[in-house]
């Protein structure tokens, strides 16, 4: 029996020994894979071209398949069941002085979890209240034991939201944490450009929102080199922790998290970035800011936006954003949006011969160093900064001339009829033909948009807001036709 049983012990030394080495064996081969994101990310310079940005992003892509399959190994989760912990998280809500009366936790087709009313609320009328003492800040991490980084990490000191996803992954993974009840609540993974595949990205374009969306995933995957490196060899207390739970699937799902649910609240007169615990489950649709937070009482308070009837999902609006923000930060597309824009490139080739003296000219307004112009969605889609570099960019030398010898070319950026007679005809002219040149350009690279029963939702999503820019370039477009045509008759020089 002695021998039987020494037998067994020695083996189990040796599988564990065994086992040790294949740990250590894995954790190197990561190093090495980490070490060549940090690097990748780090050197790469903007470029114009799209298809470099691309092929970046595909030696990226596959280190991090790389990582995430050997971090995978090492760490298993298991499948987060929202529904199973809403009773416990109500529980938690009230018994923390949540004012929820009226409203319950429900599942909306499109929306995942949201807010229903029990009851009818008028516009304007309270619906929720959320105290302090609920929500998860940057101040909770900066007063945890997180804080020792905190101080010997400059990144952490000036980003907040980092901060929060740090502290988000380190409670997360402590069994006894006051905020375990949120926690459990919040998705198991999100729709934002961090989980899509290769193929999802590249269906983005030719969206301006494709190199956002490249340049957002290179900025997460540099981060999570950075902490990885950071947290592997300080040694602090609190690192010896994340050791075990940073990874860049964890990171990627607390990056998300931030993202889609940070807000911003004034603490002892200071700007605090924050979870705030059911009001985050409020989904968005047009309309007015509803939300504040109640300094004398300490607490967070959501209005009515409108008339809800008692079944009714309770929306609350985010902010005048364009979808390709709603897209890259929240996962979702919002297809009546009425503050949507879409993005064009433009700038002053440096083979122009009057480039010189258009770049002076945009000095003057400001705008020398500015590339992207907004093209918006209603009647008035021209942004000032577009319509002054339009005007700018098809002056010839003898207008340049004229409008340069001025102070502050005031006229350039409005399109009242005062300022359009002092600008001239000829120029708006030129100006105007070559905008609807360029949206017609854009447009014509927009290939039919067809929508599948099988899509996923972030092919739904990308589908939407290509559909949604294409939207915009066609009101811009129609609205140059439109201006073009009013515009006074050329005169003919006679010769």
């Amino acid at each position: 029996m002695g021998r039987k049983s020494q037998s067994k012990q020695n083996s189990k030394k040796n599988a564990g020994k065994e086992n040790n080495k294949f740990i250590q064996q894995k954790r190197k081969e990561l190093a090495v894979l980490v070490d060549k994101v940090l690097r990748l990310t780090s050197i790469f310079q903007a470029s114009n071209s799209v298809i470099k940005s691309w092929e970046h992003h595909l030696e990226i892509d596959a280190l991090i398949k790389e990582i995430l399959n050997l971090e995978g190994f090492q760490h298993k989760s298991g499948q987060n069941q929202r529904q199973l912990n809403i009773d416990k998280y109500l529980k938690w809500l009230s018994e923390n002085e949540v004012q929820l009366d009226g409203i319950e936790i429900s599942e909306f087709e499109g929306y995942e979890l949201g807010l229903k009313s029990t009851k009818e609320f008028k516009e304007g009328s309270l619906i929720l209240t959320v105290p302090t003492k609920v929500m998860m800040t940057e101040q909770n991490a900066k007063e945890s034991e997180l804080a020792s980084f905190i101080t010997v990490d400059p990144l952490l000191q000036n980003m907040p939201n980092i901060t929060l996803a740090l502290f988000l992954l380190l409670e997360k993974n402590n069994p006894e944490s006051f905020w375990k009840p949120y926690i459990d609540i919040l998705p198991e993974k999100y729709s934002t450009i961090l989980y899509f595949s290769l193929e999802e990205l590249a269906e983005l374009k030719p969206s301006p929102v494709f190199e956002s969306a490249l340049k957002l995933y290179r900025s997460i995957a540099r981060q999570y080199a950075y902490f990885y490196n950071k947290i592997h060899t300080l040694d602090l207390p609190v690192l010896k922790k994340l050791q075990d739970i940073f990874t860049f699937d964890s990171y990627r799902w607390a990056v998300s998290t931030v993202m889609t649910r940070q807000n911003n609240i004034q603490l002892a007169g200071n700007d605090v970035t924050a979870f705030i615990p059911l009001w985050d489950m409020c989904n968005h649709e047009h309309g007015k800011i509803t939300t504040d937070f109640n300094k004398e009482l300490n607490q967070g308070e959501c209005f009515a936006l409108r008339d809800f009837k008692a079944g009714e999902q309770i929306f609350i609006f985010y902010g005048a954003r364009p979808n390709a923000d709603l897209f890259l930060h929240n996962g979702f597309v919002y297809p009546k949006n009425q503050h949507d824009s879409l993005s064009l490139t433009l700038g002053v080739s440096s083979s122009d011969p009057l480039r010189e003296t258009k770049i002076e000219l945009l000095t003057k307004l400001g705008l020398a160093g500015v590339t992207h112009f907004s093209l918006y969605q209603g009647e008035n889609p021209i942004s000032a900064e577009l319509l002054a570099f339009i005007r700018i960019f098809n002056m010839n030398k003898e207008e340049l001339t004229k409008w340069s010898s001025q102070g502050l070319p005031g006229d350039l950026v409005s399109s009242d009829p005062s300022s359009a007679e002092a600008v001239g005809a000829d120029v708006d002219r030129r100006a105007y033909t070559y905008l609807l040149t360029r949206c017609k350009l854009i447009a014509a690279s927009y290939k039919d948009i067809v929508d599948n029963a099988d899509d996923s939702l972030h092919r739904k999503n990308v589908k939407l807001l290509k559909k949604c820019e294409v939207q915009i370039l066609e009101g811009a477009m129609k609205y140059l036709e439109e201006t073009l045509r009013k515009l006074p008759a050329a005169e003919v020089k006679s010769t």
